[in-house]
């Protein structure tokens, strides 16, 4: 069974374990343990417990967050799961936070945009979404290499009525 929940500074090393394949794969940006723990309020963690003697263990198997990166626009960002539903599901729940914070707009930069776009993300060009372009991607060292898709999706009563 898995559970999503908010992260703790305990989690912070599993966290960055999680990220790691996919940072050494060139699909997520390096974050650091500081990194990760300067924005822990950003993530959120999915977590499957197994039966088994002593009451079983709980087991970490997907992180993804969302940070704002303007009053109207919020960056879905580091996914790492152990399976798409998973992803999906952590997706779904942080696009939930961002509506009920009252934010617009939410994006993605990914190489794996078909997860996104069934949850109704739409493409478009990363010069579309200057705050992130002129922020992060011009400065990025993976620029002339990216492999990143840019897709977006509005917010508002279908995420509300998600995190109720």
């Amino acid at each position: 069974m898995i559970q999503l929940r908010k992260p703790t500074v305990a989690d912070v090393p599993q966290i960055v374990e999680l990220l790691r394949p996919h940072v050494l794969a060139e699909r997520l940006l390096p974050r650091s343990p500081r990194q990760v723990a300067e924005r822990l309020r950003d993530f959120l963690l999915a977590e499957r417990k197994t039966e088994g003697l002593n009451g079983g263990r709980t087991e970490l198997v997907g992180v993804a967050s969302i940070s704002l990166v303007d009053t109207y626009l919020a960056e879905v960002g580091a996914i790492a799961a152990a399976d798409p539903d998973i992803e999906a599901a952590l997706v779904r729940q942080l696009l939930a936070e961002a509506t009920e914070m009252g934010v617009a707009d939410a994006f993605v930069l990914t190489d794996a945009p078909e997860l996104f776009e069934g949850l109704g993300f739409r493409r478009t060009r990363v010069q579309d979404i200057p705050e992130k372009r002129d922020r992060q991607c011009l400065r990025c060292s993976r620029l002339p290499r990216c492999r990143q898709v840019a897709l977006t999706i509005p917010l508002g009563d279908r995420w509300a009525q998600a995190a109720k």
